[in-house]
């Protein structure tokens, strides 16, 4: 009776939330949006820029001077490749309308990605049942990593919403006859190839198309074709890019930002493991290295990558092992830092925020284990799509290991799918809690237990 009176509550508020879907898309939207903005709101975008996210202005510069000048040129003139185009350009976008008002920029970014959340949420109602995709929206809207994301000048807040609206993308399109399929490819693509341009991870043209073969099969019509455009169209923007950088720079390659990540970082780690000397004064000391080079950009880029090359050669063990640690080190560091640009820091942040991050990833874990009774009333739960969204967002998450101490910026793919496991099981302990705490409520009710008696 008990297990009946609890399935009829998550019934009725299942029903509830499917039939009132607009009602709950604007509640996630006002709860994602708030935080959102009133941490762009606090934040002080100087000392952001001067001290708290040094890589800020190499976003920044090439903004305004896409919008100024219409060419997309580092701070010295020069044709800008580190950086690549995509978040810029969002920046001059924003800029157009904001100008020179860096707090009025933030704030309009904070305010333009707070959607991403509403958009996890419309994808999350098609994967799992109602309560549990409305309490993993509610879950992204509050996560302070990806709150504050939105309202700080990197790519990654762009990012994180870009590979949420590929997979809800995906998603529209699964179910529909081969001339939606194929359309639903040709957004994938486009959106994929995007997404590479705002950060340089081109491993994603490979992974899009191959989440889109698991989920459909190899043997479903037209699935080929689809893979073919899906590919072609996420590749094309990246050549292209590639090739303006050799027409303007002589660089062949898509940014030269992985070559200095890998010397700066990841080798410089392999060197301070290898010697006992602190992994951030080495990094320190390959910064000051490059700077003695003087060396045009090719030339330094593959100077780096030979000496880097060189140490992983000398130390391929190690490598491995410190490539391994700062990918894991992104993964679960609670990043109290997250809080310093809006001045909320306080004393025993770091454990309260360890707390919440691990207890998310403790019922993220609770709600990716399959139950033992499927029929026990949490309703459909698509495990193919959570599977291949958290295979993409790990790969994307462990690709980080080529650097280290960023936080969890570098885990920002996670934010798209740790609120979505989290969700189902936070939903399942809820329930399981309520339907135990019933039970014993009754247990001491002498009439139960006489009733128990006479059976």
């Amino acid at each position: 009776m008990l297990l009946s009176d609890s399935l009829t509550i998550y019934s009725n508020l299942s029903r509830q939330l499917r039939s009132h879907a607009i009602a709950a898309s604007l509640i996630v939207l006002c709860c994602s949006t708030s935080v959102r903005l009133f941490l762009a709101w606090r934040a002080d975008p100087v000392e952001m820029v001067n001290g708290a996210i040094p890589d800020s202005t190499t976003y920044l510069t090439p903004a305004h001077n896409l919008l100024e000048k219409g060419a997309f040129l580092d701070a010295i003139g020069r044709p800008e490749i580190a950086r690549t185009p995509g978040y810029p350009a969002f920046l001059a976008g924003i800029m157009f309308f904001a100008r020179n008002d860096l707090r009025a920029i933030l704030i309009i970014q904070a305010a333009t990605l707070s959607f991403g959340v509403v958009i996890l949420y419309w994808f999350a109602r098609r994967i799992l049942p109602p309560p549990m995709a409305f309490t993993g929206a509610l879950i992204a809207a509050f996560s302070p990593w990806g709150a504050v994301l939105a309202g700080i000048p990197t790519s990654d807040g762009l990012f994180l919403l870009l590979l949420i609206l590929i997979f809800f993308v995906m998603k529209l399109t699964e179910d529909g006859h081969a001339s939606r399929l194929l359309i639903g490819g040709v957004f994938t693509g486009l959106l994929t190839g995007a997404a590479v341009l705002v950060r340089p991870l081109w491993p994603l043209c490979i992974l899009v198309p191959g989440a889109l073969l698991y989920l459909h099969g190899p043997r479903r019509k037209g699935v080929w074709l689809l893979l073919i455009v899906t590919l072609a169209l996420a590749v094309l923007p990246v050549e292209l890019w590639r090739e303006r950088n050799q027409r303007e720079a002589q660089f062949s390659q898509l940014s030269d930002i992985s070559g200095k990540t890998v010397f700066r970082y990841l080798a410089a780690r392999v060197k301070a493991e290898a010697n006992g000397q602190d992994r951030h004064a080495a990094s320190e000391l390959a910064y000051g290295e490059e700077r003695d080079w003087n060396l045009p950009r090719l030339e330094a880029d593959e100077e780096r990558w030979k000496q880097a090359k060189a140490v992983f050669r000398e130390h391929p063990f190690l490598t491995g092992y410190s490539f391994v640690r700062s990918a894991t080190e992104h993964l679960i560091h609670p990043s109290p830092d997250v809080l310093r640009p809006a001045k909320l820091s306080f004393h025993g942040d770091l454990v309260t925020l360890a707390l919440l991050w691990g207890g998310l990833l403790m019922f993220a874990y609770v709600g990716w284990r399959p139950i033992a009774h499927p029929k026990s009333g949490d309703g459909e739960i698509d495990r193919r799509w959570l599977s291949t969204l958290l295979f993409v967002c790990l790969v994307l998450t462990f690709l980080s290991g080529i650097s280290f101490g960023a936080g969890s910026r570098l885990r920002a793919p996670m934010e798209a799918i740790v609120p979505l496991l989290a969700a189902v099981g936070l939903v399942r302990a809820i329930r399981v809690f309520s339907y135990s705490f019933s039970s014993y409520k009754a247990r001491k009710n002498p009439a139960f237990v006489a009733q128990v008696n006479r059976n």
